[in-house]
Formats: C-alpha cells, sequence, structure tokens
C-alpha cells in the first residue's frame, strides 16, 4: 500500500528530511523547523529505514507493526498475571480487532500504536510494583516511560502518569506514597531525561525555549476547551460516547454489562480490575472534555476498559442473561447482515472492475455465515467467534476496499516523480505558498525529496536555472515557462516552472 495522504506522509516527510540533512535533533518540514512532535518517533522511523535500506511504506510502517504485536503481548503478559490466561486472551485480542485499530490505525506509519503501547505500560508498572511494594521500582520505570511518551508525543503523557498515579495511590488511600523519595527521583529522572534532548537542541539552534514550549503546549490546548469554547465542548460531552462506541465497535457494545446490579462490587472485589476501570475513567476524562479528538488518541486507553469487561464477560455473566442476551443478538443480526450485504460489492462502481470479485465475496460471505452459524451453535464462546468475524472483515477490507486507495495513492506518486524528474541535478523550490503546511502536499513533498535526495524547500527568490513548483496562483504576473504539470493533493493543479532568465537572480 503506497504511502498515505494524511499524517503518515508527514511522519515518512519529517524522518526523511532528518536523513537528507544529516540533522537528527532537529524536525523540519521543507526545511523550516518542525516543534509539533518531539524527535523519538522519527528515529525510530530512521532506524527502519536504514533496517531496509529504502523509504519504502513498508519501511515507514514496520516499527508500528513491531508496536502492535508488542502491545498485544504486553497486554496479555499483564491481564494473565492478575486474571486468567481466558480474560488475557479476549483483552488482547478484543483491543487489537476493533474496527479502529484492524480497520485503520494497523494500515498506517504513525505515531499512535507506538504511543499506545508505551503509555499502557507505564500504567500497569504502576499497579504491578504498587502491588508488590516496591515503590522505587514503580516510580523509577513509570517515570522513564512517561519521558519516552513524551519524546513520542509531548504533554499528555504527563497527564496521564498524573491521574495513574493520584488516582489509584488515592482510590488505595496510600496518599503518603506520593510523598515517597522515589518520587521525587522519578521526576528528577524523567526532567533529566528530556533535559538531555533539549539541551543538544537548543546547542544546535538558537531559538526561545518559550517559542518551542509554547508550540507543544498549543498541541495540545488547541484540542480543548481553550480553543473551542463552552458550547462545542458540552456537546463533546454527549457526542463522545457515542463516536467511542463507533470508533471501537463491535466490543464496546458490552459495556451494556456495567449497567447490572451488582457490577461495582465485582469490579471493587477484584484489585486488578478495579485498576483498570479507575485508571480509564480518569484518563479517558482527557479526551472527553477535549472537542477535537481522534478516535486513535484513545487506543492506548481501550485495553484498561475491554480488560473490564472481558473479566465482566467471562466470569459474571451468562448468554441467557439480558444484558449480554442482547448484545450478542446485535452481534448476530449484524453478521448475518455483512454475510449478505458483501454482495452489494458487485454492483458498486469503484469495485465491481477489481479481479476475482465474484469469487472473493463468496469468501467473505461464506466466512460471514459460517461464524454466523457457530455463534448460534456455541453461545459460551460467542465473543471468540465475533474475533474471527472481525479477522473476515479485515480479509474482505484488503480484497475489495484496499486495492481502489493503492491505485489512487500509486498514481500520486508515479505522477509526481515524472514530473520532477527534469529536475535532476538542479535546484528545485516551492514556489511562495503553493506547498502549506496542511498536510495534503506531504505526500507529493516526500515522493519529490525521496527521488532527488534533497529536501524541498520553500523560496520567494527567483534564482536563474532553478526549478520551482507553483501553481497559478503564486505564479500571476510572472514570467516562466512550464516544465511539466504536476498535480498536488488533493487534486491541486500546479507546474514545474523556470523562470525567465532576464526576471531571475543570478
Amino acid at each position: 500500500m503506497p504511502l498515505d495522504p494524511g499524517d503518515e506522509s508527514r511522519r515518512a516527510l519529517v524522518a526523511l528530511e532528518m536523513k537528507l540533512s544529516g540533522d537528527y535533533l532537529t524536525p523540519t518540514l521543507n526545511g523550516e523547523r518542525y516543534f509539533n512532535k518531539p524527535p523519538l518517533y522519527n528515529w525510530i522511523i530512521l532506524g527502519s529505514y536504514a533496517l531496509f535500506g529504502s523509504y519504502s511504506s513498508f519501511a515507514l510502517r514496520f516499527p508500528m507493526l513491531v508496536s502492535l504485536l508488542l502491545f498485544g503481548l504486553t497486554i496479555y503478559a499483564f491481564v494473565r498475571r492478575y486474571t486468567s490466561p481466558t480474560v488475557a486472551f479476549l483483552a488482547a485480542l478484543m483491543t487489537l480487532t476493533t474496527g479502529r485499530v484492524l480497520l485503520y490505525d494497523s494500515l498506517f506509519g504513525l505515531i499512535e500504536i507506538t504511543y499506545s503501547w508505551v503509555t499502557y505500560t507505564t500504567m500497569l508498572l504502576v499497579f504491578h510494583f504498587e502491588q508488590r511494594q516496591k515503590y522505587t521500582l514503580m516510580y523509577l520505570s513509570s517515570y522513564t516511560l512517561t519521558a519516552v511518551g513524551f519524546m513520542l508525543k509531548g504533554l499528555p503523557s504527563i497527564a496521564f502518569e498524573v491521574l495513574t498515579l493520584v488516582g489509584w495511590l488515592g482510590y488505595t488511600r496510600q496518599w503518603k506514597r506520593l510523598l515517597h523519595p522515589a518520587h521525587l527521583a522519578g521526576v528528577l529522572l524523567f526532567v533529566g531525561l528530556l533535559t538531555t534532548y533539549y539541551v543538544a537542541y537548543f546547542s544546535r539552534n538558537s531559538i526561545p525555549l518559550a517559542e518551542v514550549a509554547g508550540v507543544l503546549f498549543n498541541e495540545s490546548a488547541k484540542r480543548t476547551v481553550a480553543h473551542f469554547g463552552i458550547g462545542p465542548t458540552v456537546l463533546h460531552l454527549f457526542t463522545f460516547p457515542v463516536e467511542v462506541l463507533y470508533h471501537f465497535a463491535p466490543y464496546l457494545l458490552l459495556v451494556a454489562l456495567l449497567f447490572r446490579p451488582g457490577t461495582r462490587a465485582q469490579v471493587q472485589q477484584q484489585p486488578f480490575i478495579a485498576f483498570n476501570a479507575l485508571t480509564f475513567g480518569l484518563t479517558v476524562l482527557v479526551y472527553w472534555t477535549s472537542p477535537q479528538t481522534y478516535g486513535r488518541y484513545l487506543i492506548g486507553l481501550m485495553p484498561l476498559l475491554l480488560t473490564v469487561l472481558a473479566y465482566l464477560y467471562v466470569n459474571h455473566s451468562t448468554p441467557t442473561e439480558p444484558y449480554r442476551f442482547w448484545v450478542e443478538r446485535i452481534w448476530l443480526v449484524a453478521t448475518g447482515i455483512l454475510a449478505v450485504g458483501c454482495w452489494a460489492t458487485l454492483f458498486v462502481p469503484a469495485t465491481q472492475q477489481l479481479p476475482g470479485m465474484v469469487w472473493k465475496t463468496a469468501c467473505i460471505s461464506l466466512g460471514l455465515a459460517l461464524l454466523v452459524l457457530q455463534m448460534v451453535r456455541q453461545p459460551a464462546n460467542r465473543l471468540v467467534w465475533l474475533v474471527a468475524v472481525m479477522l473476515v472483515i479485515r480479509l474482505g477490507f484488503n480484497w475489495l476496499v484496499l486495492p481502489g486507495r493503492a491505485a489512487k495513492r500509486a498514481l500520486y506518486k508515479q505522477k509526481t516523480e515524472e514530473a520532477v524528474r527534469p529536475t535532476l541535478g538542479s535546484p528545485l523550490y516551492a514556489y511562495r505558498n503553493t506547498i502549506v503546511f496542511d498536510g495534503g502536499a506531504d505526500l507529493n513533498t516526500f515522493h519529490i525529496e525521496a527521488l532527488r535526495g534533497d529536501v524541498l524547500r520553500r523560496s520567494t527568490q527567483k534564482i536563474r536555472g532553478a526549478y520551482y513548483i507553483a501553481d497559478s496562483a503564486n505564479l500571476v504576473g510572472e514570467p516562466y515557462r512550464i516544465v511539466r504539470p504536476i498535480t498536488l493533493f488533493d487534486r491541486h493543479s500546479a507546474y514545474v516552472i523556470q523562470f525567465r532568465d532576464d526576471d531571475s537572480t543570478p
């Protein structure tokens, strides 16, 4: 699958420019400093580029795939230690096969999967070492991973660490543990790790600390009530639960189990389950109160909730009780509808021309139909069979949806490279505001820089012999000749041009 035009292109581009510039401390976009995210994930991507010896999409996504595997294994290891293999198996598989992860985030080389793994591990280490009364290890390990999380994504990691520590130690009436000397040691370790990077950064870049800190703060604050105001925030408080159910379907329908009489006591009697429930309830508030929240931000918190639901499903529910009965009926009906409805792809113009559509659709339909039968015959194992349903859906997604997307992205790559190939060996710039930092043009910029081995910088100067990428809005009144047309994402017409010699700077 070629590069996605969204945030994946930005991650790929920032890492590539580090490589091309030789400056591994200063993230840039089109040669201009980029503060929005700390550089750790860029370094990880660079390591993958070096491992595979290319800037391919697979090299970009390899760190995500490794993180996804380790994320699942980490969930299984922690949950199995404190509950049972069955609950651990279900919690891990549900996390990895939610609609959000299976059909979106597992496709792209984004920060979120790696960040989610680090965030979840940080939280669980607090519980693990607190239970063993090893408070020095609790603080040092969790603050070390908080520093890693900060270097991946910035300020949210600090909020998660504080909410986890204060929430759990407060719930267990251990307030004095917050004053343990190791807490100060953990904070100093966190500060020391970050200081090591930023001292090196500012030794290379003469810019105010307030400028970098301001961008990091704004990256978090721009999604909150401080930016959007009261109205959108109040609306988000009501729409957020529905959005979460949508993104992490189908398993979150099991939240119905939380509303049964006696559920609170069942959760509280098992410390590990109580920790998961409490920590999720506190940390999710970071996003529940932030109007501009994307589903992928919640991936690191989902294992906490899914562990609680898996525990209640396995240990405190039966197929005949109403709360579980109706949820499983929804699963059955939805799977049956998909088994029949997938045949509609034969009549959709975007898919009907794909090769092998009949046999592929038949396989998907038959697979889903057989799973419906298994769910009817084995009511005790319906959740396991639902995981299998999600895997069949992913197979259908690979066969019926991704080919069209791949063709479009491959075309952008091909056309972009064809347009700039005549510029090889000569300077190339983006003229004025033809390429802006809105994310869309990152796709073209990455392919251009990967082909040329040079950073595509923005410029307002007209240099003799240089080539430029410019659109008609930025060329009004300018004397130039068109070398090649180029289409910037998404359907933004522009040109590779050279200015006339009589109007260029020698």
